[in-house]
């Protein structure tokens, strides 16, 4: 998709997220395919994590992570959430304000395990869990069993709102995308 050109209104604005979102779940080279995911309850928190799934009629952007991951601690306290993804090459930031929900030993978290690589599966198994101080860098061990782990969720964040961004030489644009209320979408002030 060519910026330039096409990024004159705010339907080409509202394409352009979803045709690069969904290009970050499908190509593991594009600039969409990780971001920092960032949650909040004493203190903010963010980390980079892979975009696995995009849906663009309902606005849901999905990850996995481990449940015992301080991310589930704080998304449980407080389900705020923002999705923050930047293309260096492109010069478009994308926010995404929602709320995020924790999948865990559900159908959801059920059908993402059946479709994922059993390399990925591995990670999963990992004991002591993520976070524990440890004596190495590789003191921890894998116990891989033939079912779904019980340390897998996926997490699904509503976008409510998108702050998009896009810096040009000839001057930034920036506009504020409503998920589920396009005649609320606005041109802001960059």
């Amino acid at each position: 998709m060519d910026s330039k050109n096409t990024l004159e209104t705010l339907e080409n604005v509202r394409e352009s997220i979803s045709f690069y979102l969904s290009e970050g779940v499908k190509n593991r080279k594009s600039d969409f395919r990780t971001f920092t995911l960032c949650t909040s309850t004493d203190k903010p928190a963010g980390r980079t994590v892979v975009l696995r799934g995009y849906n663009r009629e309902n606005g849901i952007i999905t990850v996995h992570s481990n449940f015992h991951a301080e991310k589930i601690i704080e998304i449980n306290k407080n389900s705020n959430a923002c999705c923050v993804f930047y293309s260096k090459a492109k010069k478009i930031q994308i926010r995404c304000f929602g709320r995020a929900e924790v999948n865990h030993n559900n159908d959801k978290s059920s059908k993402a395990w059946s479709n994922m690589s059993d390399m990925s599966k591995e990670c999963y198994f990992q004991k002591p869990y993520p976070g524990n101080v440890i004596n190495n860098y590789d003191s921890f061990s894998k116990n891989v069993i033939d079912r779904e782990s019980d340390s897998f969720v996926v997490i699904n964040i509503h976008i409510e709102k998108i702050d998009w961004l896009y810096l040009k030489r000839e001057g930034h644009r920036r506009a504020n995308i409503f998920i589920n209320q396009m005649s609320k979408d606005t041109w802001v002030s960059p």
